[in-house]
């Protein structure tokens, strides 16, 4: 069974709720994208003023993640400054952590955040610089290549780039564990994890599917 992540940039807490039902009993693993309107374009859930109550109960321990019994959660933080946000993620149940290399960040303060309490990956995108991703990769659990060029909207169609990146940082860190995030699809699937893939995290094409347990499936069975 191949390794499928569902994620979602829930635009409310009420939409994350219905979406983690629709996978629930399928899925592990779930990916709850986190976008700042600032390091890309779009604002999501918990994001906006209006969802403040509702993330400090989780992060208090008042709530627990939508389902947290069913799922482990990942958080991909496509934020500046994601070392200011990563301490009430652990606090509200994360297992995994992605930070974006191109975003404004402290990594030592990531580091301290961190500890020894979730595993990190790093997120690149589709030109990034070896020399300076080679300086991270030793402090990470995992990388992760965003698949569109485009970042925090999905339904993006994939950038055929990604198969020559994803080839380059295989060879040049062939212990590392890879994630591809973004323009996940049945026709590509089977591509990318020939290419060394270890798990693919899929937006849409799961999570607005016509019957979502049934997409995560066919993409798990590939």
């Amino acid at each position: 069974m191949n390794d499928i992540v569902p994620a979602i940039p829930a635009a409310s807490w009420d939409e994350l709720v219905r979406t983690l039902e629709s996978v629930r009993g399928v899925a592990p693993w779930f990916q709850i994208d986190v976008c700042d309107g600032v390091f890309v374009p779009t604002r999501s859930w918990p994001m906006q003023p209006m969802d403040r109550a509702q993330f400090t109960k989780l992060v208090r321990g008042d709530e627990g993640l939508p389902f947290w019994q069913d799922f482990t959660f990942e958080v991909d933080l496509m934020v500046h400054h994601p070392e200011r946000h990563l301490s009430a993620w652990i606090a509200a149940g994360v297992s995994r952590a992605v930070i974006h290399l191109e975003s404004n960040h402290d990594w030592s303060l990531v580091k301290e955040a961190a500890g020894d309490t979730l595993e990190l990956g790093l997120a690149i995108d589709l030109d990034p610089p070896l020399e300076k991703l080679a300086a991270y990769v030793p402090r990470v659990e995992y990388l992760q290549i965003m698949g569109i060029a485009r970042l925090g909207k999905q339904g993006t169609p994939p950038d055929e780039r990604v198969y020559e990146l994803l080839s380059t940082v295989r060879e040049n860190f062939p212990d590392v564990t890879i994630q591809i995030d973004g323009g996940v699809t049945l026709e590509n699937a089977k591509a990318l994890l020939a290419g060394g893939a270890d798990r693919l995290v899929v937006g849409s094409k799961i999570v607005k599917a016509d019957v979502p347990a049934e997409a995560f499936r066919a993409f798990a069975h590939l």
